[in-house]
């Protein structure tokens, strides 16, 4: 270990492989390096990212814009919870 970091999460931050979010209010999340999307409906979503799993719980929630590298979340969010994989 190089200064207590992993190489793994060295190369991770050097290949932009970790997982971003951008919160804003409670009504949008944008969410960079989603890998899937593991449950979803209008109240829950869970996602698996490269290092954790995302899980949003709110009312009307949607998926837009998704593509290979992220996605983005809107409606009424009330909380979000992470968890190492």
């Amino acid at each position: 270990m190089l200064n207590g970091e992993k190489i793994t999460d060295i190369a991770r931050k050097k290949l932009y492989l970790n997982t971003h979010l951008l919160i804003t209010d409670n009504n949008l999340i944008e969410i960079e390096n989603c890998k899937k999307v593991v449950e979803y409906n209008d109240i829950y979503l869970k996602i698996l990212t490269s290092n954790m799993i995302l899980e949003v719980m709110g009312s009307e929630l949607s998926i837009s814009d998704y593509n290979t590298d992220g996605i983005i979340i809107r409606g009424k969010i009330s909380s979000v919870e992470f968890m190492k994989r």
